[in-house]
């Protein structure tokens, strides 16, 4: 994640388009994979539709992780996205109806401590934290719904929806 926030305040296009380009290339190179390995991208309806939106999500954790790094810095936007931990402490057990785990909670909650001290001393850099705090809650969605969908259908299959819905 370093290595990508670092090239992503290098490059001076806007956020919307970066990620557009690269979700759009993914797209072509996995549809390219699948016509080259003769695999059927046939879904079903109810499948193609948890794919793309996830994929949305995708999409918009990309768009705010490199619009925090255009609006703040690197370390601000990397901060708060080890928020991650935070928001899939909370959300994931009322996802898959399991018993919250006190250990996450408490990690999450010192993450939390960490960016408010970070904040503190950055007040300028409000904009970058928020939207880095929406790139860490989007990731904890797509990390709990992709665990779910993995079980059931490809990975790459999944991929390359996710990709599609990112792109649009």
């Amino acid at each position: 994640m370093g290595f990508t926030g670092i090239l992503g305040s290098l490059i001076s296009v806007s956020a919307i388009h970066l990620v557009w380009y690269r979700v759009a290339i993914a797209s072509i190179s996995l549809l390219v994979y699948f016509l080259l390995t003769k695999q059927s991208i046939l879904v079903s309806r109810k499948q193609f539709l948890q794919f793309f939106m996830v994929g949305a999500v995708v999409g918009l954790h990309w768009v705010l992780f490199f619009y925090s790094i255009k609006v703040s810095t690197v370390s601000v936007t990397l901060v708060t996205l080890s928020s991650v931990t935070l928001f899939t402490a909370i959300l994931e057990p009322i996802v898959n109806k399991k018993r919250i785990a006190l250990l996450d909670i408490v990690v999450g909650l010192v993450i939390i401590v960490g960016i408010y001290t970070i904040f503190s001393f950055e007040t300028h850099y409000l904009v970058g934290l928020l939207a880095g705090l929406g790139c860490a809650f989007c990731a904890s969605i797509f990390s709990i719904a992709n665990a779910r969908m993995v079980k059931k259908s490809s990975p790459t299959l999944i991929t390359f929806y996710e990709m599609l819905g990112a792109c649009f």
